[in-house]
């Protein structure tokens, strides 16, 4: 959509006020940005458990029927790995099927995926005479909206058909998985198998008993096909295991079944294999193969033959059958669900990009934004039927210190993240670099509200057992950054003789332009660091050539760090005061004696003189905020995202909501949230900072510590940042050392030399990579510069 369009659509339907949410057309500014939205069904669990055979078919049977089906995952309650297989597929809801006690209990600890508008059948019941309605997006849909279009004529042209079989068959439960069988009208209240005949035409291949399957079946599309037909894998969900092949397995064994199916649901195309019934499946399964060894043999030789994926009980009898390096043999455990190797694909119908328009405050925006190009039926039939918009943006405005339109991925927030931004508890869930928002088909357009940092971060901090709310110190430092105009507007204090100026004069004393340009000029004696170093350094533009102490000084005058005046001498008690320059007359009053004189020979004679003005004019120690603000600049420009979807806080004073408890009573100086590439769980980055000449002590590590460890582990990767305006002390080295665990380096230390840099670590010449983007790549750098034997007198 072009720009003019995007301006007509919205004045158009923000007049009519049409949508669910509405659009409030008068209070935008129209400030625009770019949001990209991808549709995709709602992801469900099926929570079952495994002595409940006719639960688990149940689940199978309404996956088949919901477009989409085919990739929600199976849950088996009573497993270990029942919790690490949520955590790995991220559902939208769950849906418990049977009477098993444990199913309440289990979905009650995953409150936070509840839905009021999905009701816990997936389907509304027959009324007045007219069939039932799925809630979520059903196959229904899928044939109302393919109808006329090219693909899907191809498709009922070649030919539909539908597997049945005997109840008893001992592959009954393979086939219900694999071909796929719709619920009966009285379980859901729609009569899915008439409507498919009607539509395409489909007609049934029975299966008899004990009979090997007919070749027909793996020759047309079926019920299975129909559940995941029009869907592909985004780019940001491919995992590493994604080897399509076959899985070897026993349809008598409820745990072969399930991750068959979980297999399935995580993209990955695989066909069973039967331990006990391998001849029944060979017609189909030779066909398979050989159509697969096809696809395959253009690809890479890790990829160029079919998997034979199998649980390690079955491993040794994989070996026999699938041995002989023709197959490639992927053993499936508990440990296989990590996220690590097997990675479900964020399956979705395709992505559509949308001008928002921006209104609300600076401090609290709100994007509205149409959509426009559903890849599904509106029809009202399916008016009711629910699915998910997944957001992301473009050149969102902000620099995370004040707001956030992407929180980090915590589902435990999804309620709280609703209310404030939606204003739907129920309807949003966290992502990774996403936020996703349950709508309806009918849906015409969105209206999200920023999340405000500060309540953000206390809920953060609040998963960790603590009450957190900003320190005295931590308003001066965002205030400090608010005035420089954000937080890579800071860059000025990178050189060493601003922060010489700022901490050589105090609040109530005067100093003239000489004065500073000479401060800011100056080396500074301790670390070595020169104005020289910082020439190239980008403060705001400038024509042409390197950056100037004269140009630096007005920089800071015009951001109001210092204030213009001038120092005038009473005649009458002979002692000098400033005046500020809007202040400033011929006819002066005193304000130490109250006597009135005639200034105009001093004005005419005098210099102008400056003062420490805002935050630095009314606080003493204001200046103990700067190194705050590096660090948070120094993170902001090299851990930045192309989506800006990082956090940024300043201090915060942290106390234990039970008292009982063994957390300690303390301040973070600064709080980043952001993210590892290769994690799904938010990176939080809390840290100690010190200017030059302050020391790191125990009992900072100490409290670092028990925050660091307080955060629950499945949530967070923690980092402890350590950064001081001087060289660390080889005590001050050890301690931080200390952080680190067995397993892994999540200690990070910056001094001034890093600091001052543009690029982190620019300044060494002897590390490996001098560049870089993550947190983890920051902990490594510490630990070769700091840690290693090499560098082990480093100080």
């Amino acid at each position: 959509m072009s720009i003019l369009s995007g301006i007509i659509w919205i004045a158009l339907n923000g007049l009519r006020g049409i949508g669910k949410m509405g659009f409030q057309w008068h209070k935008t500014n129209m400030e625009t940005i770019r949001v990209d939205i991808i549709y995709r069904p709602l992801r469900i669990a099926f929570a079952v458990h495994s002595t409940d055979r006719e639960g688990l078919r149940a689940a199978i049977r309404r996956c088949h029927c919901l477009w989409g089906g085919q990739f929600n995952p199976i849950i088996l309650i009573d497993r270990p790995g029942a919790h690490q297989l949520i955590e790995l597929f991220r559902p939208d809801i769950i849906t418990p099927l049977g009477t098993h006690d444990d199913l309440v209990p289990f979905k009650e600890r995953y409150a936070f995926l509840e839905n009021i508008g999905v009701p816990s059948t997936l389907f509304y019941p027959p009324y007045g005479g007219r069939e039932g309605t799925a809630a979520v997006l059903d196959v229904r849909n899928l044939l109302a909206y393919q109808r006329d279009k090219s693909d899907w004529k191809a498709v009922v042209e070649h030919g539909i058909r539908v597997a049945t079989w005997d109840s008893a068959d001992p592959l009954a439960d393979v086939f219900l998985m694999q071909f796929g069988q719709y619920p009966t009208e009285d379980e859901v209240g729609i009569d899915y198998s008439r409507s498919l005949s009607q539509a395409t035409g489909a007609f049934d291949i029975p299966i008899a008993p004990n009979d090997i399957l007919p070749t027909e079946l793996g020759q047309h599309p079926g019920i299975s096909y129909l559940s995941r037909y029009g869907l592909n894998p985004h780019h940001s969900s491919r995992g590493t295991w994604d080897f399509p092949g076959f899985y070897l397995g026993s349809a008598a064994n409820i745990d072969d079944l399930v991750t068959f199916w979980n297999l399935r649901a995580c993209g990955i195309r695989v066909a069973w294999c039967d331990l006990e019934h391998q001849a029944r499946l060979e017609l189909v399964n030779t066909e398979y193969d050989a159509t697969l060894r096809t696809r395959l043999a253009a690809l890479d030789d890790l990829h160029a033959q079919p998997a034979a994926w199998v649980r390690y009980e079955n491993l040794e009898r994989a070996s026999v059958l699938f041995g002989g390096g023709r197959f490639t043999l992927c053993p499936v455990s508990e440990n296989s669900w990590n996220g690590l190797s097997i990675t479900p694909a964020k399956m979705h119908f395709g992505t559509e990009s949308a001008l928002a328009v921006v209104g609300g405050s600076d401090q609290s925006p709100r994007l509205s934004f149409p959509l426009k190009d559903k890849p599904f039926s509106a029809d009202p039939w399916f008016f009711r039927q629910q699915l998910m918009a997944s957001i992301s943006l473009l050149g969102n405005r902000g620099d995370g210190s004040n707001y956030t339109f992407i929180p980090p991925c915590v589902p435990e927030l999804n309620e709280f993240a609703g209310r404030v931004m939606l204003s739907r508890h129920d309807d949003l869930r966290l992502e990774p670099d996403h936020i996703g928002i349950i709508i309806d088909t009918a849906d015409v357009d969105l209206r999200l509200t920023a999340m405000p940092v500060s309540a953000l971060i206390k809920r953060i901090f609040a998963l960790a057992g603590f009450e957190a709310k900003p320190s005295g110190s931590g308003l001066i430092t965002r205030q400090l950054v608010t005035s420089m105009g954000g937080i890579d507007k800071v860059r000025a204090f990178k050189i060493p003789g601003v922060r010489k100026l700022i901490k050589s004069f105090g609040p109530t004393h005067s100093f003239s332009k000489r004065d500073a340009i000479n401060k800011i000029s100056s080396r500074d004696a301790d670390t070595g660091s020169a104005f020289s170093d910082h020439r190239q350094l980008y403060i705001e533009p400038r024509e042409g050539g390197d950056l100037t102490p004269p140009l630096v000084f007005t920089h800071l005058v015009e951001k109001g760090l210092f204030r213009i005046g001038a120092d005038l001498r009473c005649p009458t008690c002979h002692l000098s005061s400033w005046t500020a320059l809007d202040n400033l007359r011929q006819q002066a009053s005193c304000p130490l004696c109250g006597g009135s004189f005639d200034a105009t020979r001093q004005l005419v004679e005098e210099r102008f003189a400056y003062r420490r003005n805002g935050v630095l004019g009314v606080e003493k120690n204001a200046a103990g905020s700067i190194p705050v603000a590096m660090v948070l600049q120094q993170l902001y420009v090299n851990l930045q995202s192309a989506f800006q979807t990082d956090v940024y806080a300043a201090s915060y004073d942290l106390k234990p909501l039970d008292t009982a408890s063994s957390l300690p009573t303390c301040e973070t100086d600064f709080v980043v949230l952001t993210h590892e590439p290769r994690l799904s769980k938010p990176t939080i980055i809390i840290g100690e900072c010190k200017d030059a000449g302050g020391m790191i002590d125990a009992n900072d590590v100490d409290h670092l510590r028990a925050v660091a460890d307080a955060f629950p582990e499945d949530r967070f990767a923690v980092y402890l940042l350590l950064a001081k305006l001087s060289a660390f002390t080889a005590a001050e080295i050890e301690l931080a050392k200390s952080l680190n665990t067995k397993v892994s380096h999540r200690t990070i230390l910056l001094c001034h030399t890093e600091l001052e840099s543009y690029h982190i670590y620019e300044r060494h010449s002897n590390l490996r990579d001098k560049y870089v983007s993550s947190v983890s790549e920051m902990a490594e750098a510490t630990f070769q510069i700091y840690f290693s034997n090499i560098n082990k007198n480093h100080s």
